[in-house]
């Protein structure tokens, strides 16, 4: 019978860095009758305490928008009306799901040793292109270094054939790496069904992506300053206009 060790070794030869040690604490003999899994249900970062959005560029969100969409979504005249997809029981359900899976694995490494809870959900705020965002965890890890994770579910059949992260998530974990000055960020992808399989995706800090995201955030906040929106970032009556939320105050306003 292989055991727990052997498996870790296993992934270890394949070159994993996380899901090892997380699949050897799930598998370990000495867990204690109860522990607790904690939920971050605080509201989104990227809202004040009021309810309302902060003004900050958000590495989950922002990065791959185009400049004209930012402009709209950040413009004080604008920024209150946009036309947002109608929440559901099915997108609950999944944000639900979703950070209970975040909630497990983040406490399963904290009981590996190889995570403190001070380095879970690390915030930052980087005021000179005007980005605040959260770090799903830090490790410690065995090997002497300090990698960032940031854990993505997906679906069983979108997990059997996501091959590469998305863009998205390189541009997320990118802006994570900068905050930190770390140069390696794992993207750990869990399959959010049975059998719950684990894809790594190393990524590093990429200073060319980095400064296109920069400089397009700084552009948006240049464009707002002078009231000046940017050029149209799709076609009229493309997929995209049609799913765009400032969609009432571009394209569709200017056609009317």
């Amino acid at each position: 019978m292989t055991s727990g060790f052997d498996k870790l070794l296993g992934r270890l030869a394949e070159q994993d860095l996380i899901t090892p040690y997380f699949e050897a604490a799930m598998l370990a003999d000495n867990w204690p009758d109860e522990y607790i899994v904690k939920i971050d249900s605080r509201p989104y970062y990227g809202l004040d305490d009021e309810g309302k959005p902060d003004g900050y560029f958000h590495p989950s969100t922002h990065p791959m928008l185009g400049e004209r969409e930012l402009y709209y979504r950040f413009h004080p005249d604008t920024r209150d009306n946009m036309l947002w997809e109608r929440n559901s029981v099915q997108r609950q359900m999944a944000f639900a799901v979703g950070s209970a899976l975040h909630g497990v694995v983040q406490t399963q490494m904290v009981m590996a040793g190889l995570v403190h809870p001070d380095d879970i959900e690390v915030e930052y705020v980087n005021e000179e292109h005007h980005v605040r965002g959260r770090i799903d965890w830090m490790t410690h890890h065995p090997n002497g270094t300090r990698l960032l994770v940031e854990l993505k579910t997906r679906t069983p059949r979108k997990f059997a054939y996501q091959t590469e992260p998305e863009p998205s998530w390189v541009a997320q974990v990118n802006l994570g790496l900068d905050s930190q000055d770390c140069d390696l960020g794992i993207l750990l992808m869990l399959e959010a069904g049975y059998p719950f399989r684990l894809t790594e995706f190393r990524i590093r800090r990429d200073p060319i992506l980095l400064e296109s995201i920069y400089a397009k955030f700084d552009r948006v906040r240049a464009a707002i300053a002078a009231n000046e929106p940017p050029r149209h970032c799709c076609a009229p009556d493309s997929t995209e206009m049609k799913k765009c939320p400032a969609r009432g105050h571009c394209w569709m306003r200017e056609l009317a």
